[in-house]
């Protein structure tokens, strides 16, 4: 739309000059008073002054009004010139907009043989001529002065434009009949030239004689004349002999004076305001040569007459193999016959549309069957990309050409994508390099091509946005690397980028939804236009050259006969590996020692290595969920390591006395003693399991081991489903850690894993090591183990034998002298020191001598440290049993710091303290 302009505002008038009677008068007042002080007559001098002065001040004051005056007046010049120029700049921009909309027959007899043909789009307008219409462009403002006036006329007039008229309001043409009939023909050329067959109706031209003459026979060779007319609009012209003959009905009225001559009279709002144009005139042998041409052009797109001559079936068993050294293919068939492209003449890329049922699946098939056929995978393979979920590449997997086959990435996938392809590229450039070549063309069979194709690839980008700028390097670098894309999607308008699209010179496009997507794909409607009936029908352009293509379809068969033709060979280098495997075995790993492990994703190495394990990685920590492989993982570890193994689990007893014993050691100097490896599978589940003041000691413990075990020939791997509080710093001491799956994608992240190897699925075994994917060994029976128990309990009797002492420290002292008295204790060999000796009994104290018959002292925790002199005497001597207390009852009563190690709920163990501070686990035996 045109801006709306204004006139420039006008100057402000002058004010005229005026005397000033002040300057006039005050040197006559002041000589007065001079001369009546002073009586001199000099001082009468000064009154001359005054109009001398003034009459200088006139002057002045109107020439400096002259000067300002004169530049307004050229400032505004200056504006109106400025409006000038933008009217006319408008006016350019209206004229070619008009021009657009109806370019005129000389464009359209032009266009027969170019890419412009069949661009138009909206309701169809012809250009009657070129002369004097109502332009758009509004300049307002109040135009008092003949210039301005001048301006506004001169803004409502655009000259030298087209003058337009609907053909389905009716266009009457009066004149010379051999005028009137060339006028018509061009306003016909004009019209089938921009609109395809069934976008225009059949013209309806009112001229018996003419026909009767043979005037209008070249209508007939019109593609449009028999094209079904799906959106047709209708085209009414009429002759006449002169302007009153013209019946009602026609809008529009030309009277063709001269061959260069006309008048218009069109009634409405769009009437010219000159009635004098210049028409455009076309001879019946151009209007002959110009509908056959478009026939011919029809034909070759599968449109009008020709649509229904095209074959609906083809198969690729009746097409010829292509040949040649490029990557020719035969597609299908035109009415010429057999008709196939070159990705690399007339690629190097290309870009497929179609919607779903069109038949894109089939032609992506064909083509690719139809680039391998007669050839080996020195000179092609091809990996395929399938985002509608696999099954439309699936005949081609047999292919010895097809390197990979990809569907709907998930999860690190499409990272991992990104790398292996990225990876071959850079191995093309360093393979051009060391062969001293620039193309592939030039290195002599050393590099295959490699064709990426890629269905759905709208979904791709919507799903992988960072593909896009991997495609625009490839579509970029790619003919001289040897890489060739073929992208296919229902509406790649809007999705593929300028900068993509740009090196894809080769079009291809099935049955579209809108005129604007066949026009964004091939430059035309004509794809658009193709009947939902004939599946597998494409229009292919190349340079603006379109053609009309039955696609082949290629069945199982076609496959198999390309499989068994393929030369026997080595298998080719692949681009795209496969996925680690969810279940790994010996078998399958590159290397087979003991030390190996697993194998890692190495994508953009284009390799899989495999996963060794060395005691310099250790401490290390194994984190994953339930189920994830942290037992196997830890089992595989053992036997890589070929150390002995202390194996720990859940169970607190045996993981206390693990850690404590690994503890003990790395406070010892290491010498002879061999290595060990300390196993301790889901730590946090122990530390959950001994209580907070266990768990404290034993983490501390577990942080000594992890910092000085290695020098002390302890070499730790631990296992936690997910570390919290003081075992997760504990586990930060860990040289090494690998994460298997984890619960959550939060989890995983904070475990400071690259957020795209995150996969919920991931398989027992699988995981993260040093941001790598690796998959570890599926477990072998062999491998399987039960951690070792705890160290077995001692056994104290609890009826002591001759010259025995039994001490024994209860919460519940009448319980453990009932057992006694059970088993046979005589009540005068136990000391209850929980009641007051009786009168005549003797006082605990003295017995000590006297042990010969073996005596039971049995006490609460508090009746013992009220007793703090016999506890003294007796702890050199003897081992303190504590039956039913806790770990705060053994610290009080033998006086120590240090844990007493757990005990099993249930088990019957008690503590034994003996006479050099040691604690350790034991029960009470009868004897």
């Amino acid at each position: 739309m045109t801006s709306p302009l204004s006139l420039p505002p006008r100057p402000p008038q002058p004010r005229p000059a005026r005397m000033s009677w002040a300057a006039f008068l005050t040197p006559v007042v002041m000589a007065a008073v001079m001369w009546l002080i002073t009586r001199s007559p000099y001082a009468l001098a000064f009154a001359a002054l005054g109009p001398i002065g003034a009459v200088i001040s006139l002057v002045e004051a109107r020439r400096g009004g002259g000067r300002e005056s004169k530049a307004a007046r050229a400032e505004r010049a200056a504006e109106l010139d400025l409006l000038r120029e933008r009217i006319d700049a408008a006016h350019d921009d209206e004229r070619r907009m008009l021009e657009r909309r109806a370019p005129g027959t000389a464009a359209a007899l032009a266009s027969v043989a170019g890419a412009a043909l069949w661009k138009a789009s909206g309701d169809p307008v012809v250009r009657l001529g070129t002369g004097v219409v109502r332009s758009a462009l509004a300049l307002s403002g109040d135009a008092r002065e003949v210039d301005e006036q001048e301006l506004q006329r001169r803004a409502g007039r655009l000259e030298a434009a087209p003058v337009l008229a609907s053909p389905g309001e009716g266009v009457a043409v009066c004149g010379h009949p051999v005028l009137a009939r060339a006028y018509a023909r061009a306003l016909l050329v004009q019209l089938y030239a921009a609109h395809p067959p069934g976008a225009l109706g059949a013209p309806d031209v009112a001229d018996p004689a003419g026909y009767a003459l043979g005037e209008w026979d070249w209508l007939a060779g019109l593609p449009h004349a028999d094209a079904p007319a799906t959106a047709a609009a209708a085209v009414r012209i009429g002759l006449f002999p002169e302007a009153r003959a013209v019946p009602p009905g026609y809008r529009a009225l030309v009277t063709v004076t001269a061959p260069g001559t006309a008048r218009v009279e069109q009634y409405g709002a769009e009437a010219p305001l000159e009635a004098s144009v210049v028409p455009e005139l076309v001879s019946r042998e151009q209007a002959e040569r110009f509908a056959a041409e478009l026939g011919r052009r029809a034909a070759g797109l599968g449109l009008g007459a020709a649509a229904r001559s095209l074959p609906t079936e083809v198969s690729f068993a009746d097409l010829p193999p292509a040949g040649g050294r490029g990557l020719a293919a035969n597609l299908g068939r035109t009415l010429r016959g057999v008709h196939g492209v070159d990705l690399v003449t007339d690629g190097p890329h290309a870009v497929v549309a179609g919607v779903t049922g069109s038949g894109k699946s089939e032609l992506l098939v064909t083509w690719v069957a139809g680039m391998v056929a007669g050839r080996g995978v020195d000179e092609v393979v091809v990996l395929l990309v399938d985002f509608k979920g696999g099954t439309a590449f699936r005949p081609l997997e047999r292919l010895p050409h097809c390197v990979g086959v990809i569907t709907d990435l998930a999860h690190g996938e499409a990272a991992r994508a990104l790398s292996s392809l990225a990876a071959e590229l850079r191995h093309r450039e360093a393979e051009l390099a060391r062969l001293g070549v620039r193309d592939v063309a030039e290195a002599r069979g050393a590099l295959p091509r490699l064709v990426i194709v890629v269905d759905e690839f709208a979904a791709m980008i919507d799903a992988f946005p960072d593909f896009g700028p991997l495609f625009i390097d490839i579509a970029a670098r790619g003919r001289a690397l040897g890489v060739h894309l073929i992208l296919a999607t229902q509406r790649p308008a809007g999705v593929m980028r300028d900068a993509l699209v740009a090196n894809c010179p080769l079009r291809l496009s099935l049955r579209v939804q809108s005129a604007a997507d066949s026009r964004w794909v091939v430059g035309s409607d004509s794809a658009s236009l193709i009947s939902a009936s004939t599946p597998g029908r494409c229009v292919i352009a190349i340079d603006g050259a379109e053609t009309a293509v039955q696609i082949a379809r290629t069945d199982d068969a076609d496959i198999a006969a390309l499989v068994d033709a393929a030369a026997a060979g080595p298998a080719p280098r692949r681009p795209w590996l496969d996925p680690l495997p969810p279940v790994l075995t010996r078998a399958q790993l590159p290397a087979a020692g003991p030390e190996v492990i697993g194998l890692v994703d190495l994508p953009d190495e284009q390799r899989q290595d495999a996963v060794r394990f060395a005691l310099s990685e250790t401490p290390l920590v194994v984190s994953g969920a339930a189920r994830s492989g942290k037992s196997s993982l830890l089992r595989l570890i053992a036997r890589a390591s070929g150390l002995e193994t202390v194996q720990v689990g859940a169970e607190r007893e045996s993981a206390w006395d693990a850690v404590e014993a690994a503890a003990e050691r790395c406070d010892a100097p290491f010498g002879a003693e061999a290595r060990v490896l300390l196993a301790i599978d889901d730590a946090d589940a122990v530390v959950a399991r001994l209580g907070d003041d266990y768990a404290a000691v034993w983490c501390e413990r577990l942080a000594r081991v992890l910092r000085d075990g290695p020098a002390a020939g302890v070499h730790a791997v631990v296992s936690v489903q997910r570390a919290s509080g003081a075992l997760r710093s504990v586990l930060e001491l860990a040289r090494e850690t690998v994460l298997l799956r984890q619960a959550t994608r939060q989890d995983h992240l904070l475990a400071g894993a690259p957020a795209e190897l995150f996969d919920e699925a991931m398989p027992a075994g699988g995981g993260v090591w040093r941001g790598r994917r690796v998959q570890f060994l599926a477990p072998e029976l062999r491998l399987e183990s039960a951690p070792p128990a705890a160290e077995p309990p001692h056994e104290v009797p609890l009826v002591p034998g001759p010259g025995e002492m039994s001490v024994v420290v209860t919460r519940s002292p009448a319980r453990v002298i009932s057992r006694a008295r059970a088993l046979g204790l005589p009540a005068e060999r136990i000391v209850d020191l929980c009641r007051p000796p009786l009168p005549g009994e003797p006082v605990p104290e003295s017995l000590l001598a006297d042990t010969v018959q073996g005596l039971l002292l049995v006490g609460d925790p508090d009746a013992w440290l009220g007793r703090w002199g016999l506890l003294a005497a007796l702890r050199p001597r003897h081992p303190l049993v504590f039956v039913g207390c806790d770990a705060s009852d053994v610290r009080a009563v033998a006086r120590s710091r240090v844990l007493p190690p757990p005990l099993a709920p249930g088990s019957g163990a008690c503590w034994l303290v003996a006479p050099d501070g040691r604690t350790r686990r034991c029960t009470l035996q009868a004897a």
